[in-house]
């Protein structure tokens, strides 16, 4: 069977990934698939079950329950696990702070890979994925590589938008989310397993001065041009 087209992007926390890939994805009748939800739904699968974050034992537990009931909603772009709907819970603080203490996990890391391709391979025409690893990890062999990233200023300024659409502000400032931000990049970048970076063969779009329109045409295009849609 042909495999569906796949659109590796990566970047760091901020950088538009989310809402224009996934706004690409209805326009050109694709699907999408965020690996940061993933990560997080583990986080929070951990939490809800009162297992430590950074212990392989319980983790282990969580990833065997995670691995064999999530599903991903294409159309809806809705992440289940179970019958549990986790998507309204996704972008909250806690499920952000969940996210980046199981990414440093190997355990977690070699666990997720696998759920991530086959997310991705199951999809019946394209799929764009989005993440931190995945034209260096979970797709090498993607037909198209794109690293977007954005400033820092732009990213917390993305970040507290996002929040207060959410309704989880609470009282974090914009300095605390660039500060939350720039630790978070580090992480990515430091870490032993799978740190984030920019693929030899990917594409740079950096999104600072773009709007969500100008940035979202900017990908269609690209992938036009590689003749993928």
């Amino acid at each position: 069977m042909t495999r569906p087209k796949i659109v590796a992007v990566d970047g760091p926390a901020g950088s538009g990934k989310s809402s224009i890939c996934s706004t690409v994805c209805r326009k050109l009748g694709w699907s999408y698939v965020n690996t940061g939800a993933l990560y997080r739904a583990v986080g929070l699968l951990a939490h809800d079950r009162g297992i430590s974050l950074v212990e392989d034992h319980g983790l282990k537990k969580v990833l065997d329950e995670f691995a064999s009931t999530v599903r991903w909603d294409h159309e809806s772009a809705r992440l289940f696990v179970g019958v549990d709907d986790f998507t309204s819970r996704l972008d909250s603080v806690e499920a952000g702070n969940g996210a980046s203490a199981v990414a440093k996990m190997q355990i977690v890391r070699d666990a997720l890979l696998p759920i991530q391709r086959r997310l991705a391979l199951a999809v019946p025409r394209g799929a764009i994925v989005d993440g931190r690893d995945i034209g260096t990890v979970v797709f090498p062999d993607a037909d198209l590589k794109i690293f977007m990233t954005a400033s820092l200023e732009q990213r917390a300024t993305r970040r507290l938008k996002q929040l207060e659409n959410s309704g989880d502000r609470t009282s974090i400032s914009h300095s605390d989310i660039m500060k939350a931000i720039a630790s978070r990049d580090d992480q990515d970048t430091q870490r032993n397993s799978a740190p984030m970076r920019k693929a030899d063969d990917a594409i740079l779009v950096d999104t600072s001065e773009m709007d969500v329109d100008g940035a979202i045409m900017s990908l269609i295009s690209l992938i036009k041009s590689k003749g993928l849609a």
